[in-house]
């Protein structure tokens, strides 16, 4: 998420490792927060690898018709056992098969004239997505059970490894976005659109009670891997699998720790470290008041290390407010080109009244121009924190540790701070996608399920691709060496 309240869900899934038995989808435990912040680094993961239309996450093989999944040679997944839910437990609104293709080709049509990253997935991931919808389209003609279009849609989007947030919505997200508290107000009628999508009566129900069906999944799969002797792929809490504090030998000393925070002193008078896992809107005020008392604390230190390895993101103006904004003493701006595809379901939440034809853009030496083939629209963007006193309240240098599975707002973070010189950017490079938009959930109203996705297509002002390259550190991790580790030593 960029703009919005929560952490991200991209994030919002287990690790590599748990793919199998999970399937993309699987989320446990009754912390929803920490599930959707779960999911951003793992679907970055699974980026990584490539798919076909016959290798899709529903696991099933091109040759078959049915709408139900075999077990995989690795074992049983969470997605299989949702497709061979009985009648009963399969349905939350027992849908016709006109109803599911009605449903099915209206995802296909919006992603393919809303969302820009179609030929950035099709073009990473080794996929066709034409093909994937034939495919996965014929198999729910054949589907017996609501749950079964619920897989096929997975099917469709689970090969597209996340890029530009595209996922199926696997749990109620109303109450993650009915708080608007802290969204500016230029975000506000954007903001209100997308939490009146998530809080419509026909996917509330559904998801309530698609949860339960779950729930039911996960305990056979879990059930399964216990009895394999393979429990250590699964992770009763997923938070876990995607969010490690990375502090390895490092010895903190005076230090505290939160939901959302580790900090403490690596060395007195010299080297403090404060750990962000997730630029949560939830623990906005909570943080301000704990990072105010921080920055009084450590502000004649040497060094301030904030560490957002494994930050799946959240909303911007964390970021901006609570971090940038108290320790700088001048405007900081950063320029940025945002390109879109002029959708009428794009239009139904943003308003394109500045954005120009991308036959005026610029020359962009990074900007690949297959993408670009695909998008219609483009406005240059200039990104603004404002200091928020008047000096900094940390003023020794500041170090900023980043991974792979740093992505969206987090991204934003690194983005902005490499541009800006804010802090050293220590580590690797990370997972991008933090130029843009928050994601606009795309509601099926025959089924209630959403699948969301960025409506825009973020670059830098070299025409790179912020979801491509993410941004690389100005000190690169050696590899086996953690970001921390190799901050230290360039600290000396």
């Amino acid at each position: 998420m960029l703009n919005g309240c929560k952490a991200d869900s991209t994030a919002e899934r287990p690790a590599a490792d748990s793919v199998t038995a999970l399937d993309s989808v699987a989320q446990t435990g009754d912390n929803k927060a920490e599930d959707k912040k779960a999911e951003e680094s793992a679907v970055k993961e699974s980026a990584t690898k490539k798919n076909t239309a016959e290798e899709t996450a529903v696991g099933e093989s091109a040759g078959e018709s049915s709408g139900q999944p075999p077990e995989t040679e690795e074992g049983i997944t969470v997605i299989g056992e949702f497709a061979r839910l009985s009648a009963e437990e399969g349905n939350w609104k027992g849908l016709t098969t006109e109803e599911k293709l009605e449903d099915f080709d209206f995802l296909y049509q919006t992603l393919k004239e809303n969302y820009p990253y179609w030929n950035l997935a099709e073009r990473t991931q080794n996929i066709d997505l034409e093909e994937q919808y034939r495919i996965c389209r014929e198999k729910i003609k054949n589907s017996e059970t609501d749950m079964q279009l619920f897989t096929n849609i997975q099917g469709f989007v689970g090969p597209c490894g996340g890029i530009g947030h595209l996922q199926l919505v696997i749990e109620n997200w109303a109450d993650d976005y009915s708080n608007l508290d802290g969204i500016s107000e230029d975000l506000l009628p954007l903001m209100r659109k997308i939490s009146d999508a998530y809080a419509n009566d026909t996917s509330v129900a559904a998801y309530e009670k698609i949860e339960k069906s779950f729930q039911k999944a996960w305990e056979k799969v879990q059930a399964y891997y216990e009895e394999q002797g393979m429990s250590d792929l699964l992770q009763s809490d997923p938070g876990s699998m995607a969010q490690e504090d990375e502090t390895g030998d490092t010895i903190l000393l005076d230090s505290g720790e939160t939901d959302n925070l580790l900090y403490g002193i690596i060395e007195e008078g010299k080297t403090a470290y404060i750990k962000i896992r997730f630029f949560d809107m939830d623990y906005y005020e909570e943080d301000r008041k704990i990072l105010t008392g921080l920055y009084e604390k450590y502000s004649d230190y040497e060094n301030v290390i904030f560490d957002l390895t494994d930050n799946g993101g959240g909303g911007m103006p964390y970021f901006d407010d609570i971090i940038m904004a108290p320790n700088i003493d001048h405007t900081c701006t950063a320029d940025t080109y945002q390109f879109v595809k002029n959708g009428s379901y794009n239009r139904k939440f943003m308003d394109f009244s500045e954005y120009k034809p991308v036959s005026e853009v610029p020359e962009l030496p990074r900007l690949n121009q297959e993408d670009l083939s695909g998008l219609d629209l483009f406005v240059a963007d200039t990104y603004k924190v404002e200091p928020s006193g008047e000096k900094k309240a940390l003023k020794g240098k500041l170090w900023m540790l980043v991974n792979e599975n740093v992505y969206s707002s987090s991204e934003y973070a690194a983005m902005f701070t490499k541009a800006t010189g804010f802090a050293t950017l220590v580590g690797r490079t990370t997972g991008g996608d933090g130029i843009g938009s928050e994601p606009l959930p795309i509601v099926l109203k025959n089924s209630g399920l959403i699948v969301r996705y960025s409506p825009v297509y973020g670059t830098t002002p070299d025409g790179a691709g912020s979801e491509e390259f993410g941004t690389e550190p100005d000190i690169l991790s050696p590899e086996g060496e953690s970001p921390l580790e190799t901050c230290l030593k360039a600290i000396g």
